[in-house]
Order: C-alpha cells, then sequence, then structure tokens
C-alpha cells in the first residue's frame, strides 16, 4: 500500500513494524504493563462534561491529563478506562507516584 502526500509518496508497508525504533519504550516495559493492569479495578471518579458539539467528555480529576470524549456517557467512561491504564503505565514508567482515588460519588455529570 502506498499514500500520496502533497509530492511525497509513502510506502506504508515498509514503515509497519518499524515504527517501535522512533518510540521510547522503557526495558521495563512488561512489567510496567503488568503493574498498570494492576490499576484495572481500582475505580478513580469519572467527572462527565457535555460538549457543544453534543459530545461527551470523561475525565479523572485524579489524574491530571486523563480525559477523553465518546459520543455517549457510556462510550466516554468505556474508553477512558483504556486512557486510564496508559495514564498510569506512562507515570510509572517516569517514576511519578500513582494518586489514590479521591472518595465521593463515582460518576458526576455536568451539563
Amino acid at each position: 500500500m502506498s499514500m500520496v502526500m502533497s509530492s511525497i509518496k509513502i510506502n506504508t508497508d515498509a514503515l509497519e513494524g518499524e515504527l517501535d525504533r522512533f518510540l521510547d519504550i522503557p526495558i521495563n516495559h512488561s512489567d510496567l504493563i503488568h503493574r498498570s493492569e494492576a490499576y484495572r479495578d481500582v475505580k478513580y471518579p469519572v467527572v462527565l462534561t457535555r460538549l457543544a458539539g453534543g459530545e461527551w467528555l470523561a475525565e479523572h480529576k485524579d489524574l491530571p491529563g486523563c480525559k477523553i470524549h465518546g459520543g455517549t456517557p457510556e462510550e466516554a467512561v468505556v474508553k477512558l478506562e483504556e486512557v486510564k491504564l496508559s495514564w498510569i503505565y506512562a507515570a510509572m514508567a517516569e517514576g511519578r507516584k500513582i494518586p489514590k482515588p479521591s472518595p465521593g460519588p463515582q460518576i458526576v455529570k455536568m451539563a
């Protein structure tokens, strides 16, 4: 498969499998995956906000920058779970402490 972007032709088949060379994957990647996966059952409060375009923004205020949008509140919450694990993986890779969930309601909807 090839793509033409402006006047540059890129052979996307040649790129497949080569992208890892450009990513900083930690030596302890497998350990970080295992440790971050342990947070799957840790429930952080979710704040849902309806956006102007009708989509919903879901975020964990305890994990700064951990947010994503979806077409429905349910979709946004489901997608947020995977973003949460990615956030935790990155924090662990950088040596940051993982915050504990705040007490209170699990889901807060903002209009």
